[in-house]
């Protein structure tokens, strides 16, 4: 953690610049009737603060970058871009053309929306199943013609929608140029020489940020339209904001800590969060809290340092609600569980280390860091963390193929059609698939998503024994407690085929300080089996309504 505040400046500016597009968003959140105080996890009910949450996301995302957790930022960033490139779809009446991508999709839809910005297209869906214009469908002619298509940011800065989609999902499976940020992160701890792809990663990050940010304002300065309040829009849409220098200073360390109570929860960090809140307040309320204008790398970090005190409130009364529920508060046994998630981070960054430079070994280090950030979205009770889990068992598995199977993963590497199943099967894993399918669901922000269903297989999964009244509450943190086990499992598995002797170290540290192997290996065999029960189990109804149904692919 200490190491994070060490990260290079240049890479740190591309994201405070990009945050620094919001411009006048939050003023017109609170005109246009946003929930004030809402949990920045809630994706809402009403637009206005479905909206919100899409800003909210963009610090979430941005709260990763600044700690070197590039995976966990891009969960939360291609979600939210799938999301925004639907909306641009939708206005714009693009649809998405049988067989093709989602890279190109994403690349027609931007192109089409942005083209004149500020000045938005939304075109009047009589006929949403009518076919798009020839224009349309020649861009769609070859996968390099789509891949070409840009938006431009500011004057000059282009940012190709294609690229950036099939960039993020490559650092989500693993593969690709920006893997070497992961071993930094899982086996540098983010120290040493920085990773030659750093700026590039940071840079491509910080412009789905500024992508995402600018097509918010869009929808809000159509609501604003909505609403009769025109004076909102040309403040909304200003491109004065876009390409910024937003300040190569990261938020202060304690704002980026997790929700710990002797982390980010101890009172002199909230109160000091909440300091930053009241400023915040303030000047959207027309004062100057400071005495003076604040500079733009000020401004930049207080709208980051709002969302925090948000999220350290949310945490606060969620300890209450516990406490309430059950009667008292166990700090010790989170301090238990917090010990259990560094250790599996840890030992998986080991084994990145000891397996030098290849798919094995980018397999271990996206464990490592994918761990660390499911627990910390965790703690804020936020459903991207099983879209992290969702990596860690995509890559688990891949771990374990190349340890008991080279062969079998040599051939499944180079296939271009591989999907997470893929390496689960291989691994022997079939029983989880139900588990796969449920955490695939929170990956994904599009119309065809189902998270309440996945959410009731998550639940069905635990012990047996457990309330039905605490289960669904506790579905995500079972998740990640399962997945840490089947992490240390393929850790001390790794680990052995290296060195005898290292596997016996790690397999007494897990006996000694977390849990008897037998146990381990026991709970490990009763989860595939509780597994295996749900997997022809429903994932019931859609979870957007609205214009959502209108684009939706059938099933």
């Amino acid at each position: 953690m200490l190491n994070m505040s060490k990260i290079p400046g240049s890479a740190v500016e591309p994201v405070t610049s990009a945050l620094l597009s919001i411009g006048f968003t939050d003023f017109a959140l609170r005109e246009l009737g946003a929930t004030k105080g809402r949990p920045p996890s809630s994706y809402g009910g009403e637009w206005v603060d479905h909206l919100s949450w899409g800003v909210d996301s963009a610090y979430s995302a941005a709260r990763f970058l600044f700690s070197g957790q590039f995976l966990g930022a891009t969960a939360i960033l291609r979600s939210q871009f799938e999301r925004w490139t639907e909306n641009a779809a939708y206005n714009t009446n693009t649809t998405h053309k049988k067989g093709e991508s989602v890279a190109n999709f994403a690349a027609r839809a931007w192109a089409k929306c942005h083209k004149d910005f500020p000045f938005a297209r939304r075109e009047i869906r009589e006929n949403p199943n009518a076919s798009e214009s020839e224009s349309d469908s020649a861009a769609d002619s070859t996968q390099d013609s789509a891949h070409e298509l840009s938006v431009t940011i500011g004057k000059d800065h282009k940012v190709h929608p294609a690229e950036l989609m099939d960039s993020m999902s490559n650092l989500l499976h693993s593969r690709g140029p920006w893997v070497d940020v992961l071993h930094w992160d899982s086996g540098q701890l983010l120290g040493g020489t920085p990773p030659p792809s750093l700026g590039e990663v940071a840079n491509k990050l910080s412009d789905a940020i500024a992508l995402n940010l600018r097509h918010i304002r869009l929808c809000l300065a159509a609501l604003a339209e909505e609403q009769g309040k025109m004076d909102l829009p040309h403040k909304i849409l200003s491109s004065s904001f876009e390409m910024a220098r937003g300040g190569h200073n990261p938020p202060a360390l304690p704002s980026l800590i997790p929700m710990l109570p002797n982390a980010g929860l101890m009172p002199e960090v909230v109160a000091g969060l909440e300091d930053a809140a009241r400023a915040h307040d303030g000047v959207m309320s027309g004062k100057r809290p400071a005495g003076r204008l604040y500079r733009d790398d000020e401004f930049s970090l207080l709208h980051f340092y709002e969302r925090r005190a948000r999220a350290a409130n949310w945490a606060l009364t969620a300890f209450e609600i516990e406490k309430e529920r059950t009667g008292s508060l166990d700090f010790d046994y989170l301090k238990n569980r917090d010990f259990r998630y560094l250790v599996a981070a840890e030992m998986a960054g080991l084994v990145s280390v000891w397996l030098g430079r290849g798919p094995a070994a980018d397999a271990a280090a996206a464990c490592s860091s994918a761990m660390r950030s499911a627990y910390w979205l965790w703690l804020e009770d936020d459903d991207r963390a099983l879209a992290t889990l969702r990596v860690l068992l995509e890559q688990c598995g891949r771990l374990r193929v190349w340890t008991e199977k080279p062969e079998k993963a040599e051939k499944l590497e180079a296939s271009t059609s591989r999907t997470p199943k893929d390496w689960l099967v291989a691994a022997g894993w079939r029983r989880l698939s139900a588990l796969n399918k449920a955490l695939g669901e929170f990956s994904r922000a599009h119309a065809n998503i189902r998270w309440d269903g996945a959410r009731e297989i998550l639940q069905k999964i635990q012990h047996g024994d457990m309330d039905p009244e605490d289960s669904v509450h506790m579905a995500r943190g079972h998740s990640l407690d399962a997945l840490t086990f089947l992490l240390l499992t393929e850790s001390i598995g790794s680990a052995s085929k290296l060195s005898p002797a290292i596997g016996a170290a790690f397999r007494e540290i897990v006996n000694d300080l977390l849990i008897e192997e037998n146990k381990l290996l026991a709970d490990r065999e009763a989860l595939f089996n509780r597994t295996l029960l749900q997997k022809d189990a429903s994932l019931g109804d859609y979870s957007f309504r609205g214009p959502a149904d209108a684009t939706r692919r059938p099933r």
